[in-house]
């Protein structure tokens, strides 16, 4: 059963860029650096596609969580975990990867990358449950409302394969925020930690 999910999509859209520009922001005069340590939550239109004679077609909201680490100034590792909106104990989707994400920074905005493997379970009441893995592409820009938060917009084609004889796709496009962890390395924080740390 298709589900149109677009009103939903642009307000979440709404949130998230209110979110990212007016939340979160760090103080001026503190001096922060990255942990190199990141994660995120998205809210995503899913399609999933089966053409083996005729097209089966089953499109959902989807949530997706992250959580990735930095290798270097252009490369990271990352892992997603989410799920169809529809979930619940009769019906649902469930979805995981593993990817490296290769990104270039330019300011406050940060195109990136998405290169790994995917994979979905997916059940339904009185049916067999399927799942199935596969490798995975896609692209994304981050925007920076503050050093440590942005919003991301991302396209993932989790999975692009013949099963069963069956051309299947699956792909999730959607928005949501990434939150870069940062730790203070000011002078005065430093003392004081170290003040604490001898009086208690």
């Amino acid at each position: 059963m298709k589900t149109t999910i677009y009103p939903q999509l642009k307000r979440s859209y709404l949130l998230t860029l209110f979110i990212a520009l007016s939340g979160s922001s760090l103080p001026a005069s503190a001096e922060i650096d990255l942990t190199g340590l990141y994660s995120g939550l998205q809210y995503s239109s899913s399609e999933f596609k089966s053409t083996n004679g005729s097209t089966e077609t089953a499109s959902n909201g989807h949530i997706k969580a992250k959580l990735g680490k930095t290798i270097n100034e252009n490369l990271s590792a990352e892992g997603q975990f989410g799920m169809t909106t529809n979930s619940n104990d009769k019906l649902g989707t469930f979805t995981y990867g593993g990817y490296l994400r290769g990104s270039k920074d330019y300011g406050q905005y940060k195109p990136y990358g998405l290169i790994g493997f995917s994979g979905y379970y997916s059940y339904a009441d009185n049916s067999d449950s399927q799942s199935e893995t596969g490798g995975s592409l896609g692209v994304g820009l981050e925007i920076f409302g503050s050093k440590d938060i942005t919003i991301t917009f991302e396209y993932l084609r989790l999975m692009d394969k013949t099963i069963n004889g069956a051309d299947v796709t699956f792909d999730t496009f959607g928005v949501g925020f990434t939150y870069y962890f940062t730790e203070d390395t000011s002078y005065f924080n430093k003392n004081r930690n170290k003040i604490n740390s001898i009086r208690y």
